[in-house]
Formats: C-alpha cells, sequence, structure tokens
C-alpha cells in the first residue's frame, strides 16, 4: 500500500509539475519545482524509506517523460524553451536533493 500511495504522489505531483511550469513563467516553474521537493520529502517522512522517495521520483520523470512527447493531436505539454528546460533542470536537481536528505 505505500508503495501504491508513493507511487501516486509522485504522479499527481509530476502531473501538477507539467502543468503548472508555464502558466506564470517565472513564479509556476518555481511553484513546480517547490512542490516537487515539498511532495517527495513529505513521502520520505511519513514512510521513513528511500526507496518509497525513488520510486515517487521515478514516477515523477515518467509523467514529465510523456509530457514532453507528441501526444495524438500534436500537442507538447512541455516545450523546449526556458520554462520547459527550468523544470527540467531543477526538478531533476530537486528530486536527487530531495532523495538524498534523510528520511
Amino acid at each position: 500500500m505505500k508503495f501504491i500511495f508513493s507511487g501516486l504522489i509522485g504522479a499527481l505531483t509530476g502531473a501538477c509539475a507539467v502543468l503548472l511550469h508555464n502558466s506564470y513563467p517565472p513564479l509556476g516553474a518555481f511553484l513546480s519545482v517547490l512542490g516537487t521537493f515539498t511532495a517527495l520529502w513529505s513521502v520520505g517522512r511519513k514512510f521513513g524509506k528511500r526507496s518509497y522517495k525513488i520510486l515517487a521520483a521515478a514516477l515523477w520523470l515518467f509523467v514529465f517523460y510523456i509530457g514532453s512527447n507528441l501526444g495524438a493531436g500534436g500537442e507538447l505539454l512541455v516545450q523546449g524553451d526556458n520554462a520547459g528546460s527550468t523544470l527540467l533542470f531543477f526538478g531533476v536537481i530537486t528530486l536527487i536533493v530531495a532523495i538524498v536528505l534523510p528520511a
């Protein structure tokens, strides 16, 4: 059950980050990264194991990957502009920092 819950948290956080990062250009990416860190940190605090944080981070990256590919109608949620690159760079750094922090 803990794996399912941490996976859902990672996927929902990734979806929120993908949808929010481009809404208000400097503020949206910052809120996405801050929300990602808070969610992964809280998963670690709740369950006390690093493996749950790794699972949540992997699903966050999976949702980011899906959002950065073309959809059936040719839509692209994460573009290769400044906001998308910022989310990728700072999001991955945030995931690494959140995983490395002690549970």
